[in-house]
């Protein structure tokens, strides 16, 4: 048990986990647009998304004169140097997969990268804005694919499902920001919890549970999509979890390690939906 837990606990500083959620979460959207998702396409968005995140570590710890107060910042700077080169193997064979990918999805893609890069070249400047940003281009990464390639109008449930999802990944990197906000404040990370205070942001997180709530009753009681949108229900109950119940998840990033899980849940519907 405890080899496993360290094997996933590294797959997690790593972000591979977060990677695999994201191909997992676009292949949910795909299904839900009836679009059918290349290997390669799929391959190259894990790819960017862990590129991305490795990136941003990476930065967060290039200028701290210490060693780091969080678990996953202080393996990133003493792994620095070897993740900076399998950072630069990664991002030369996703170059070569993002030369094979359709080319709606190119366009797009390319879009969206020169967003990225304007994100991590003012990363440290957004202060209150970090977290919206992130969950937008992280939501943006995984629903590209799909509207890229969709010729349906989106109704207004597949609105509200995108918007369920997209205040879902907004509302897991606040609790991290939440959780993590002593080691923040020593290390000099701007957050939305760093600038307002725990008290404040925890009344803001119960306006968006409330906010999750109304998505998911209307989805459930109206719309055509009640599998998909309890699917989304069941991402944010350990999420509710983590924020009613914050003392039992603190040691060992135990809340980092279900918070990043969560975007894995969608994989039985798709392995039940072929």
């Amino acid at each position: 048990m405890k080899a496993t837990l360290y094997i996933y606990k590294l797959f997690n500083y790593l972000s591979f986990d977060v990677a695999c959620g994201a191909m997992v979460c676009a292949t949910f959207f795909a299904h839900i647009l009836h679009v059918q998702l290349l290997p390669y396409g799929q391959a190259s968005l894990g790819l960017t998304v862990w590129i991305i995140y490795t990136i941003d570590h990476l930065l967060d710890v290039r200028k701290l004169k210490r060693e780091a107060s969080t678990k996953r910042h202080r393996f990133h700077q003493k792994n620095f140097w070897a993740l900076l080169t399998f950072l630069i193997i990664a991002m030369l064979i996703d170059l070569s997969l993002i030369l094979l990918i359709r080319k709606p999805i190119l366009i797009w893609g390319i879009g969206l990268a020169l967003v990225v890069v304007l994100y991590l070249y003012f990363q440290q400047r957004l202060i209150l804005f970090k977290e919206l940003v992130v969950s937008l281009l992280y939501s943006s990464g995984i629903l590209l694919p799909a509207m890229s390639l969709t010729r349906m109008v989106l109704s207004v449930d597949e609105i509200i499902l995108i918007s369920f999802f997209t205040l879902t990944a907004f509302i897991n990197l606040i609790l991290f920001s939440w959780y993590d906000w002593k080691q923040d404040i020593r290390d000099n990370h701007p957050s939305l919890v760093t600038f307002f205070g725990r008290k404040e942001v925890k009344k803001f997180l119960v306006i968006l549970f409330l906010l999750q709530t109304a998505f998911s009753v209307d989805l459930i009681l109206v719309s055509s999509y009640r599998i998909e949108a309890l699917i989304l229900v069941m991402m944010n109950l350990p999420l509710l979890i983590l924020f009613l119940f914050p003392e039992k998840f603190m040691r060992g990033d135990l809340y980092r390690l279900i918070g990043d899980a969560v975007f894995l849940l969608p994989l039985p519907y798709l392995l039940a939906n072929g």
